[in-house]
């Protein structure tokens, strides 16, 4: 991860930075880590889906990848499909629309290749104060037991309040780990439909096939599916990869990419936490 973060420092006003699997051309100037921890903070299920591309480029690399999802958010499942489950007792509705999303983002995991050991789900109810002291104990707790060198959540200006305030929590915490592990973090904020504003420093580059498998991974939250084709008249998986298709379109406006079989970018904004320095930045040195 040493080189990683040597690499973001030398080669800033290089940017934006490219990751592949494929090595049909230079990957930019950041190396892939060979090593090291890489957790996916997920504000709900289906967001470590969303960057499914990255963390199976950054697994094959040689890191170890942790989910943590911080709400199950029962109220993202629509009444009409959960009624339609049956988990047996005297559940709830919102306890059985919990009970479908967890059980969706288990199956992906699952999927994905991910051991059931590696992931958290932390229980924060979104309609209660997110800013409490025992939520935000909950981040720190768990980034603590963790000690991640690199960690990939939703942008911080997102008009989900969630991913809004994960992002926030995150980058407070973030801070203090730094010094306590005596070791930096890289945060990558990935961008999602509902990302407001976000500047794009790396792109990770991916084909047809590629996008076939994570397209399978997003079905597998069928309950998101569901409430997508019947909203928006497109599934879920088709509107990720919608987006990561404009992100890799956005790319080779600026960079000559011409005759290379990737249709697809998932973009993320780097931030780095610099234990040396005790601050945070975006820009580093």
């Amino acid at each position: 991860m040493k080189t990683v973060i040597a690499d973001i420092k030398r080669y800033w006003q290089d940017r934006p930075f490219l990751w592949s699997g494929k090595q049909y051309f230079p990957a930019g100037y950041v190396r892939l880590p060979i090593s090291g921890r890489v957790l996916v903070l997920a504000p709900h299920p289906d967001d470590p889906e969303s960057v499914a591309i990255t963390c199976r480029l950054l697994a094959q690399s040689g890191c170890e990848i942790w989910y943590a999802v911080v709400s199950l958010s029962p109220a993202g499942v629509e009444d009409e499909y959960a009624r339609k489950w049956d988990f047996g007792g005297s559940l709830s509705l919102k306890e059985i629309k919990g009970r479908i999303r967890r059980r969706e983002q288990i199956r992906s995991a699952e999927m994905f290749g991910l051991s059931s050991n590696r992931i958290a789900f932390l229980g924060i109810a979104e309609e209660r104060n997110l800013d409490s002291h025992e939520n935000i104990d909950r981040i720190k707790d768990h980034l603590d037991s963790i000690a991640p060198d690199l960690v990939i959540l939703p942008a911080g200006k997102d008009s989900n309040r969630t991913h809004a305030w994960v992002n926030r929590t995150f980058r407070m915490c973030a801070t203090a780990l730094t010094i306590k592990k005596r070791k930096s973090i890289v945060g990558l904020y990935n961008e999602d439909p509902k990302t407001l504003e976000i500047r794009k420093d790396l792109f990770v580059l991916f084909n047809e096939e590629d996008a076939r498998w994570k397209g399978n991974l997003l079905k597998n939250h069928d309950s998101q599916q569901q409430r997508n084709l019947r909203s928006r008249k497109i599934g879920f998986d088709e509107r990720i990869l919608r987006m990561n298709h404009e992100s890799w379109r956005q790319l080779c406006e600026t960079a000559f990419l011409a005759g290379q079989p990737d249709r697809y970018a998932e973009a993320f904004e780097i931030e780095l936490f610099d234990e040396v320095n005790k601050i945070n930045r975006s820009i580093p040195c």
